[in-house]
């Protein structure tokens, strides 16, 4: 049990991981960020052994690197992907569940279905594992996806019916399953990009406009990231 008063240190690298912290994890808390990225020591490592093939060992570094940064994607999804090497399909669906809302990409969101597809493939439904897996395409086009179909098809010994993005929508939210980037997510980045901005800090106000672009399309933030550009070019 944490000592009551002590306060936490992470290893935050970015603004927008900032904002996604203080509003999904600290609750309010306080904590400092640390000098020493401890995060990116534990993933280093962990990589390593992943490339040994030692997924448990890597496994837990990969935890002690979502423990050091609870918000980096790159930790969570490898988590995601111990899990499934290790059979451990609740713990898959856990962290998926937990990964929406750090979803800063299209191809996190893409991630984020196909994690969902693997999990009701393995829970014997396979009609909501096509749809995820379909509907992960509409955001990153993989040839896992594809694959993880035609294994499907194989296994229901029939083709997969396709379907439209609107018909995929329906069968996702009849299972509660978001069909969008969660909106809090998206303003939070947006509120990062413009405190960056404001402090001159133009590189990472670009990097959380882009996020909020690649997920939304929207005009005026794409007139801005352009504006900021010019801003950010005559600076360097």
């Amino acid at each position: 049990m944490a000592d009551k008063g002590k306060i936490a240190k992470v290893s935050l690298n970015h603004i927008s991981e900032v904002f996604l912290y203080e509003y999904y994890v600290s609750g309010g808390s306080e904590y400092e960020i640390s000098e020493t990225d401890y995060a990116g020591a534990h993933k280093e490592k962990a990589r390593q052994l992943m490339s040994e093939g030692n997924t448990d060992a890597a496994m837990q570094e990969w935890i002690k690197a979502h423990f050091e940064n609870p918000v980096d994607m790159e930790s969570i999804l490898s988590i995601i992907s111990c899990c499934k090497q290790l059979g451990d399909i609740e713990g898959e669906y856990s962290y998926t569940r937990d990964s929406y809302n750090f979803c800063c990409t299209r191809a996190e969101m893409g991630a984020y279905y196909r994690n969902l597809g693997w999990y009701y493939l393995e829970k014997y439904d396979p009609e909501l594992s096509s749809a995820c897996y379909m509907y992960s395409q509409l955001f990153e086009k993989t040839e896992q996806a594809e694959d993880e179909i035609k294994f499907l098809e194989k296994a229901l010994n029939r083709a997969v019916e396709e379907k439209s993005p609107d018909e995929l929508q329906k069968i996702l939210k009849r299972h509660d399953i978001p069909t969008e980037a969660n909106g809090v997510t998206l303003a939070l980045l947006y509120k990062a990009g413009g405190e960056a901005e404001a402090a001159g800090q133009y590189a990472q106000a670009l990097d959380c406009y882009r996020m909020v672009f690649d997920l939304t399309q929207d005009a005026e933030v794409e007139l801005k990231i352009s504006n900021l550009q010019k801003l950010y070019e005559q600076e360097i």
